[in-house]
């Protein structure tokens, strides 16, 4: 039985030592949720993929998110969610901005481009994905950079 288990356990480690990174590949679409006097509630649509043959799920994210080139803040996934095996999934991220921690210049710019309705806008997300599969888990780097449709 010991030697079985050996065997069990090989085979296992064997099959995951090729867990590749799963990737942030497109926000499809940042939403302005709420606006409040303090604070302007924003989600992503993030399309991930996730290569490996078997599900891998997503366990944590730190992200970093500017939008045309003003630093939104960082934001952590709120909730885990599984990807299964060779696909590109769209998930939700939420986050909030709090105003009192933007400069005076870029206030008006971040209000306006909030409330100008629907338009394509200069996307930045920079951090990390953290996912696990079986008892492996990895973190992998995030860094993209596109245009993306802003909704109100």
């Amino acid at each position: 039985t010991i030697t079985l288990m050996m065997i069990i356990m090989s085979v296992f480690f064997t099959s995951c030592s090729g867990f590749e990174e799963i990737e942030l590949t497109q926000v499809k679409e940042l939403k302005v949720k709420n606006i409040s006097s303090g604070t302007i509630d924003f989600s992503v649509d993030a399309e991930i993929y996730n290569p490996n043959s078997f599900g891998v799920s997503v366990k944590g994210a730190e992200l970093a998110i500017k939008l045309e080139g003003i630093d939104l803040g960082k934001t952590q996934l709120e909730e885990s969610f599984k990807i299964k095996g060779n696909s590109k999934e769209t998930h939700q991220i939420n986050f909030n901005l709090d105003i009192s921690k933007l400069s005076i210049t870029s206030i008006p710019k971040i209000i306006s481009l909030a409330t100008s309705g629907s338009r394509e806008v200069n996307v930045e997300v920079n951090g990390t994905i953290k996912g696990g599969a079986f008892l492996i888990n990895k973190t992998f780097p995030v860094n993209l950079k596109q245009k993306a449709p802003l909704q109100l």
